[in-house]
């Protein structure tokens, strides 16, 4: 994550109080996070598929003491029922074990890794998948917005999810909001039964 960007989602969580944030990928976004977390007295899970990088972030955060804050939770990347082109995405069945099941106020959606041969729609099903566990005025944001298969991304997710993106060049994220329910209909929704 860029420093612009990290900034921008620091401005976020601290102008609006969001204590409660999901990380999809670590580092030292995360514990740059934490430290915010413990000042407002909130929590940040982050995601990791890299063994390597689960053991120094943890050890980060430790050394800083702010593992009251912060968990990391390590999560092998494989098949996804949403991705697309095949694309592995984090083990479902640990998230839906050490995720929180709601009230989540920012996810960032930093990982897996979108470069890489099969990996550059990685992140896509991130928004589908947890948006039920999203609260209610919650912000995501993708990092890394203006590289293509980012891109193809934010066009999937607003289509199919009506959120609305601000893509922000400068500081490369994409910053998504819920739609409002008076433009958006439950039965837009992907997981609704088609009517044909």
């Amino acid at each position: 994550m860029s420093p612009a960007g990290l900034a921008a989602v620091a401005n976020e969580v601290v102008l609006a109080g969001r204590r409660s944030i999901v990380e999809l990928g670590s580092g030292v976004s995360t514990v740059v996070l934490a430290r915010l977390a413990r000042r407002l007295g909130g929590r940040i899970v982050a995601v990791e598929h890299s063994p390597g990088w689960v053991g120094w972030v943890r050890e980060a955060l430790e050394r800083d003491g702010l593992g009251d804050f912060a968990t990391v939770v390590e999560a092998p990347l494989s098949p996804h029922p949403l991705s697309l082109e095949g694309a592995p995405w984090y083990d479902a069945e640990v998230l839906a074990r050490e995720l929180p099941a709601e009230g989540i106020e920012l996810l960032l959606v930093d990982g897996p890794p979108g470069y890489g041969e099969g990996m550059e729609l990685s992140r896509h099903p991130a928004l589908p998948e947890l948006r039920g566990r999203l609260a209610e005025g919650a912000i995501v944001v993708l990092d890394d917005a203006g590289r293509p298969g980012e891109r193809r991304i934010l066009d999937s997710w607003e289509t199919k999810t009506g959120w609305q993106f601000d893509r922000r060049a400068a500081e490369r994220i994409a910053i998504g909001r819920q739609p409002s329910s008076s433009s958006y209909s439950s039965q837009d929704s992907p997981e609704a039964p088609s009517a044909s």
